[in-house]
């Protein structure tokens, strides 16, 4: 049995409306003088994908396909293998993008135990996963999309860990964390922040920014926080911000 992964193209600003106007999980697939080139893995009614692909949902194939991902001392595994288990869906986030590896990574040196922990855009809920297997006390994870807060509820209770997900934006959130972590593109970003940075008490951990040319647009909208560190890998970054 096949799934159908339909690509589509926006201009920036009615990508960015169409994002928050419709509860869908989407991947942005490259950015192009303006326009967003992005897959979804449903047909949106009044747009012409420019392109449309078959993918195999045989869960064979799932494990041929699905490799071990080890980033620092954790090992990312389907629901088959051990010790952390992410079962591939709709939602994003398997581990395989540099973003993830870099805010494990960032997790892991930053987030102590006890902390309280929000994940904007948790996808599968990954992040939330490593947030709480490194000693959060307790893990919200967000996202727009249903697919998405599914998948967060069944990966926490694949892993045994008790992790809250919400379909919500940052702006329905009341409450204040200890530590955020946002793995968005800069687009959803530039709309966003002001509604994410006002949840952190302690620290931040920004990522989802393609080359320096993000960074530095990140970096004019965080003036009045304390960069404590970047990361980098193929071009991506990770920023991690402590409140002044």
């Amino acid at each position: 049995m096949k799934i159908k992964r339909f690509i589509y193209c926006l201009p920036e600003e009615e990508f960015l409306k169409f994002v928050y106007d419709n509860s869908v999980s989407v991947e942005v697939v490259k950015r192009k003088e303006g326009v967003i080139y992005f897959a979804v893995y449903k047909k949106i009614d009044n747009l012409k994908p420019v392109k449309v692909e078959e993918i195999s949902d045989d869960w064979k194939n799932w494990k041929e396909n699905f490799k071990p991902i080890e980033i620092e001392d954790f090992i990312i595994l389907p629901p088959w293998r051990k010790p952390v288990f992410i079962k591939p869906g709709l939602a994003f986030g398997t581990g395989l993008h540099p973003t993830t590896q870099l805010c494990i990574k960032a997790l892991k040196k930053y987030l102590r135990s006890g902390m309280s922990v929000l994940d904007v855009g948790t996808g599968s809920g990954i992040l939330a996963v490593v947030s709480k297997l490194l000693g959060a006390s307790y893990v919200l994870g967000i996202d727009i999309s249903d697919d998405a807060v599914r998948e967060c509820k069944e990966n926490a209770e694949i892993n045994g860990l008790e992790i809250e997900c919400l379909k919500a934006k940052p702006k329905d959130i009341s409450k204040s964390f200890d530590l955020v972590v946002a793995n968005l593109e800069i687009q959803i970003f530039e709309k966003v922040l002001r509604d994410i940075l006002p949840k952190f008490n302690e620290l931040g951990i920004f990522s989802g920014l393609y080359r320096e040319e993000d960074l530095e647009n990140f970096k004019s909208m965080v003036k009045n926080y304390k960069i404590l560190e970047v990361f980098e890998k193929e071009n991506w970054f990770t920023i991690v911000l402590k409140k002044a």
